[in-house]
């Protein structure tokens, strides 16, 4: 299996998308990761593996929702994207974990759930559209594991040798070093197995301490009588059972037994005499209940007669009361009439409060129509006062719409006014602006024209320097006797001479489009010039008009002047207008008011002395009917006899009172008289039957009977006590014998289980008295240790020159450590076995290396098969000298071979001289890893 391209997205410190290209590194040889500590060298190989099996390369690491970059955008998705050779075949696997990512729109987070998908090669061994897929997680790791042939742990330890690991195996205890391997092999199992033993055993010393504990406390709760033969043996075997020393289990239970047969013979002996007593106690009862039963007739007879002599005298008196009250019926008789008389009048009384009502309501109306009066008369008058004073001043406003309008008129012409005087503002201001431009234009042509002028005479100048250069050049070429080729002459006495300034041809050409392009802007210059002038006296013809239509004849500095002065004085006025032409407009509105007004009052004052006289008319007729009211109620307190109707209940309610009391005391005298009559003759009946029924009743000593059937009683409940007694101690007993018997029968194999139990378990965990120290765990790892020693030695024994060889020590120093795992290094030079820990620094890290390369050697050969060409060394070259450091290169160049490539993962800068191919890591300014290939 060899990765050829490898896509990092927000993963680690891998912010952003990031392609390797790992083809570039070739199939096979060595290439180093470079890059400063957190860059994310190892986080290519934890991507590498988090691909293939869903979890990264180490523990540490191996939480796959930490996997999301921190600094990644919100719409970078954090995923890894592997392509990988096996067997000549391309496979693809693409994954993503869970993971929280600020949401794209607005705040807070949302979660992005796992996915992978696992791409097989076409045909033709390579990845294409038309690659089968598998997306569920059990089917990828099956294929995953199908095509390599080995699992993450397996993975882990081939491809990635973590140098720093085995440094620490190589230099640890063997407790030390045990934990390690723990991790490396997988032998929790066998730990767990350890540990699961000592738990039994232990498990079951407990229960055979509960067991010996139950039985010896159910020997303390064993009891025997107070004459009992076997209480000083009991007492015996509670002294032991205390001090936890019973040695005769059997004969507890023989005694016990003993003890029971005792109180058996105890319990039948008391319920025999238990029996006989309960008789004798039963027929005490009997003659004591008769001689009760006559003492309680005695004692009622005695009550009776007490009773009748005490109420007899009272018969007579209270007959006579009852016949007293008997004489008062004629009195009762005349409250009664009196009663129905005032009752039948009570109507009489209805009709009376109800004239008083009447005549109440009556004055109440006539006061309240009067009141109603009263204010019409004044609302008559207050109206009548405010219609004359409308009228009033509707005459006093006269006519206030034509004083508006005539306001409002000055008001529109000041307006109009104000309108042309900002119109000249304007203006002028505008030809000020006009005249401005107009200005610049004409010094712009002035300097444009200056310009012309200087460049147009130099340009002569030149010119004419030219031509003359052009007669000194004839004037070199001249030959005495041979004619001029300008004037044909043959003698030349004053030839013209050559300028040394004179300008060259090109120079002239120069000045020469210099001077028309000036004579342009000149020009152009010119026509502006021209149209700024144009503009301002087009401009100053309109304003002059205007000022003379506004102003007369004046300048336009004091037409500016008299235009702000006077727009000033109008502004002034027109405020002053505007207040008028508001007062105006609310004296029109109370006159409009006040005309709306007056008729309305009119109407209103119509309807008050309308009112007026309704209501005179009304007091009228409420007063006779006042009068009526009061005549009717004289006519009915004449025939009355009280002036109310409540006087009236009040006297039934008291006449009532008085008759119901004479009642009473007729019902009391009758009803007293008629229970002592009758009280008098049942007495005498009970009497005459109580002294019939102790007619030939004998005489008993009651106090004697009682005080014998107490003691019977006495001696019955301590029978009965006794036998409670030895009946809770017979159960307690036989139950702690039925306890005691299971407990010890349970406790004999207890100790059976517990003894083969304890041995298992000391032999597991190397506890075994006089043999080595060594666990079961310690003994597996010690299996896989030689054979990876074995293979280390392979490489230790060149990379050392021959010198040295790994030795696993077989036995510890002395019996009472643990040992097993202990390492030695045997050294040829010497013929002597020494501590690991005795190599240097450089020796320690090449005999590291050979122990992680045998161990990526055996995971290997254990799985058999498979074609792993990749495979990564990380970190611990910084402690080697040169020569070491370039055997180690040089073993992991012969491991790489021909079909291997290695990558080392280091920063040790001396590695990159040595090594040609480099994947450098580094982070940028924002802190996100970067990734370069150098081949």
């Amino acid at each position: 299996m060899r990765p050829t391209k490898l896509i990092i997205s927000a993963f680690g410190p891998y912010a952003e998308r990031t392609l390797i290209d790992m083809d570039k590194l070739g199939a096979s040889g060595l290439y180093l990761i470079s890059g400063d500590t957190g860059a994310g060298k190892t986080t290519i190989f934890d991507a590498i593996t988090y691909a293939l099996f869903g979890r990264a390369s180490g523990d540490s690491r191996d939480d796959s929702k930490l996997f999301r970059c921190l600094n990644a955008k919100p719409e970078t998705k954090t995923e890894v994207d592997l392509t990988f050779v096996y067997a000549g075949k391309e496979y693809r696997i693409v994954r993503n974990p869970e993971y929280l990512r600020p949401k794209a729109r607005g705040e807070g987070f949302t979660k992005e759930a796992a996915s992978v998908t696992f791409y097989y090669p076409e045909s033709s061994g390579k990845q294409g559209p038309a690659s089968r897929s598998v997306s569920k997680e059990k089917d990828v790791a099956a294929a995953v594991q199908e095509i390599i042939g080995i699992d993450r742990d397996q993975f882990t330890k081939i491809a990635m040798i973590a140098q720093g690991d085995f440094m620490k195996v190589l230099l640890s205890s063997t407790d030390e070093r045990k934990k390690i391997f723990r991790k490396i092999f997988k032998t929790d199992k066998f730990n767990a197995l350890q540990d699961e033993l000592k738990k039994r055993a232990n498990e079951m010393d407990r229960q055979c301490s509960d067991s010996e504990s139950t039985a010896c406390t159910m020997i303390a709760q064993i009891q025997c009588g107070e004459n009992s033969a076997q209480a000083d043996a009991l007492e015996q075997e509670k002294n032991l059972a205390a001090q936890r020393q019973i040695a005769d289990w059997q004969g507890v239970c023989d005694m016990t037994q003993a003890i029971l047969d005792e109180d058996n013979l105890s319990l039948k002996k008391v319920q025999a005499e238990l029996e006989e007593s309960a008789k004798k106690l039963a027929d005490m009862d009997k003659e004591l209940g008769r001689a009760q039963n006559v003492q309680k007739t005695r004692d009622a007879l005695k009550k009776a007669s007490d009773e009748l002599e005490r109420i007899l005298p009272s018969l007579a008196p209270l007959k006579e009361a009852k016949l007293a009250a008997e004489s008062k019926q004629p009195e009762r008789d005349s409250l009664q009439e009196s009663i129905t008389t005032l009752r039948n009048s009570l109507l009489e009384y209805d009709k009376l409060e109800l004239f008083r009502g009447e005549a109440l309501k009556k004055e109440g109306a006539v006061k309240e129509t009067e009141l109603r009066l009263q204010k019409n008369r004044l609302l008559v008058d207050d109206t009548r006062a405010i219609i004359t004073d409308f009228e009033r001043e509707v005459s006093e406003l006269g006519d206030v719409g034509a004083r508006k309008q005539e306001l409002v008129a000055q008001l529109d012409k000041l307006s109009g006014r104000q309108d042309d005087l900002v119109k000249v503002g304007k203006n002028v201001k505008e030809l000020s602006t006009l005249n401005d431009a107009f200005e610049r234009a004409k010094k712009a042509y002035l300097a444009a024209d200056a310009d012309y002028q200087k460049i147009s005479d130099d340009y002569e100048a030149k010119n004419r320097a030219f031509l003359n250069e052009q007669a000194g050049i004839i004037a070199e070429t001249l030959v005495d006797d041979k004619p001029c080729p300008v004037c044909g002459s043959t003698h030349h006495p004053h030839k013209a001479c050559k300028s040394l300034e004179a300008p060259s041809q090109a120079e002239l050409e120069r000045l020469k489009k210099a001077v028309s392009t000036a004579e342009a802007d000149r020009n152009e210059k010119s026509a502006a010039a021209s149209q700024a002038k144009g503009k301002f006296e087009e401009k100053r013809s309109a304003v002059q008009s205007l000022v003379q239509e506004l102003f007369g004849e004046c300048t336009l500095e004091e037409a500016r002047e008299r235009g702000n002065t006077e727009y000033a004085e109008n502004r002034d006025k027109m405020a002053a207008l505007t207040l008028a032409v508001a007062k105006e407009e609310e004296r029109e509105k109370r006159k409009t008011f006040l005309e709306k007004n007056i008729p309305e009052k009119r109407a209103e004052l119509e309807k008050l002395q309308s009112a007026v006289t309704d209501q005179e008319k009304e007091i009228s007729g409420l007063k006779a009917e006042l009068v009526s009211c009061r005549n009717a109620i004289e006519e009915l307190l004449k025939k009355l006899a009280f002036e109310s109707k409540a006087a009236a209940e009040k006297q039934i309610r008291e006449t009532q009172a008085v008759l119901d009391c004479s009642k009473r005391e007729l019902e009391k005298a009758t009803a007293d008289y008629t229970e002592c009559e009758s009280r008098v003759n049942e007495l005498n009946a009970g009497k005459n039957a109580l002294a019939k029924q102790l007619e030939g009743a004998p005489e008993y000593d009651l106090a004697a009977l009682q005080a014998g059937r107490n003691q019977a009683a006495e001696a019955h409940n301590a029978l009965a006590h006794s036998q409670n007694e030895v009946s809770a101690r017979l159960a307690g007993n036989k139950s702690a014998l039925e306890q005691i018997g299971k407990t010890v029968g349970a406790l004999g194999e207890q100790l059976r289980k517990r003894a083969w139990i304890r041995n298992l378990s000391d032999t597991a965990n190397g506890g075994l008295s006089g043999s080595s120290k060594v666990m079961l765990e310690t003994y597996v790892q010690a299996s896989y240790f030689d054979r990876i020693v074995s293979r280390a030695n392979i490489r230790f024994r060149l990379l050392s020159n021959g010198q040295y060889e790994l030795v696993r020590r077989k036995d510890a120093s002395n019996n009472r450590s643990q040992s097993g795992l202990d390492l030695n290094v045997l050294d040829h030079s010497s013929g002597k076995e020494r501590e690991v820990k005795t190599l240097s620094g450089g020796e320690s890290f090449l005999a590291s290396l050979s122990l992680a390369l045998g161990l990526a050697d055996e995971v290997q050969s254990s799985a058999g098969g498979i074609q792993l060409d990749t495979m990564f060394v990380d970190e611990g070259f910084g402690s080697l000298d040169d020569e070491s450091l370039k055997l180690a290169i040089n073993t992991l160049q012969s491991l790489a071979g021909e079909n291997r490539l290695v990558g080392i993962i280091s920063h040790v800068n001396e590695l990159e001289h040595k090594i040609d191919k480099i994947v450098r890591v580094k982070k940028d300014e924002n802190k996100i890893s970067r990734v370069t290939i150098e081949v």
